[in-house]
């Protein structure tokens, strides 16, 4: 049974004056934007506790779930001049839910596991939350609002994790009307990510955590070197972008990176992770298959997944309607790949190429024009839902 607990509503009448490069929490951009803000707390099934962070509003919910090593914050960063997706929801009168997978920031905490003594804690991927996290938030979310269909925004991970999520439960069908995935990924073994370095390693893996970092993923200083050697020439046009290992793992599109905003964005990413979760998608450019994790003993996969195989996710089973956003420029999300997605999915009703060359896994949440191609298009698709 899935545990509620903990809320608190926070309002402010005054709009702060904006702040670059600033590490205000969630809530605290939410208020600096002049809008109310709660925060809830539940547990989920297998004891982790998870945070969701809301911008209510009278219209009905829109559920955003941030992608890998980043939070609810992703949303946010952006503010309501350069275009943050939930304040343009929020505008819109629609009301906004943002989800916090566990081990970020916002989600640290556990019945009895302590995330900076117990190595337990993090033996997690993007399985568990796909089993846990995030069927728990969005009956969560349609409890507290009273709705019985709400709206979904995956980016990257938050993609991954829903197409996991609803291939083992096709109901979610009846309660999702729109699965919008921006950047999505399942098959990853066209990746240009250097996340397929560590992909020939990916299977012993105690050993390769222990050069991602032990449980939690703190990259070393040597795995932070061979990443800028792979994604940096020397004298690479931004410091920050070359140090930053979110940008080193998913790319950067130069035109379109909003400078005075990138020393607010490295205060907020990487948001923590398990380095698990990192081994998950190495492991699927060597499979080169939509798949559990492989803990690399029966034992663990067993206790796991129930059984001594890692299961094989069949995106043919994926029921909601789904709309698709993606650049291509994308090294997480490249085209090869893409075109699984879209020949698998039954229910795919808009698949919308990002009409920008070179449109990059991060661009759907910071770049400078994410207004023009990416919030006020999905703004138009929510609107003709209604028609």
């Amino acid at each position: 049974m899935i545990k509620y607990f903990g809320l608190f509503v926070l309002f402010q009448t005054t709009v702060l004056a904006n702040k670059l490069g600033h590490d205000l929490t969630s809530l605290e951009m939410i208020l600096e934007a002049g809008y109310p803000a709660e925060q809830h707390k539940i547990t989920t099934d297998d004891c982790y506790k998870i945070t969701l962070h809301r911008i209510p509003g009278p219209g009905k919910p829109v559920f955003l779930q941030h992608g890998l090593v980043d939070s609810s914050a992703a949303w946010l960063i952006a503010g309501t001049d350069h275009g943050g997706l939930a304040f343009r929801l929020a505008e819109a009168g629609y009301d906004v839910w943002l989800g916090n997978f566990r081990g970020n920031t916002y989600s640290r905490a556990h019945c009895t596991l302590n995330p900076d003594d117990d190595q337990d804690y993090w033996k997690f991927t993007w399985d568990e939350m796909a089993k846990y996290d995030l069927p728990s938030s969005l009956n969560f979310v349609l409890s507290h609002t009273g709705y019985e269909k709400l709206l979904y925004v995956g980016h990257s991970m938050g993609s991954t994790s829903f197409m996991v999520m609803n291939s083992l439960d096709q109901s979610w069908a009846d309660r999702i009307e729109l699965a919008t995935f921006l950047a999505p990924v399942a098959y990853v073994d066209h990746m240009l990510s250097p996340i397929r370095i560590i992909a020939p390693f990916a299977w012993a893996v105690e050993w390769i955590t222990e050069f991602l970092g032990l449980g939690e993923f703190i990259p070393s200083n040597g795995f932070m070197d061979l990443l800028a050697e792979y994604a940096c020439d020397e004298g690479s046009w931004l410091q920050d972008v070359c140090e930053n290992v979110v940008f080193l793992l998913c790319g950067y599109d130069k035109p379109q990176m909003n400078e005075t905003m990138l020393s607010t964005i490295v205060n907020h990413i990487p948001a923590g992770a398990s380095t698990y979760t990192i081994l998950h998608y190495a492991q699927g450019v060597n499979t080169k298959e939509f798949m559990g994790f492989d803990w690399g003993n029966d034992e663990e996969n067993e206790a796991h997944h129930g059984q001594k195989e890692p299961p094989l996710y069949n995106l043919e089973n994926v029921n909601a309607k789904v709309a698709l956003y993606w650049g291509d420029g994308d090294w997480l999300a490249q085209p090869g790949d893409l075109i699984k997605i879209v020949s698998s999915l039954p229910n795919l009703v808009v698949n919308y190429q990002v009409p920008w060359e070179g449109w990059n896994h991060l661009d759907f949440m910071y770049a400078i024009d994410v207004d023009q191609y990416i919030n006020f298009p999905l703004l138009e698709m929510f609107e003709n839902l209604e028609k």
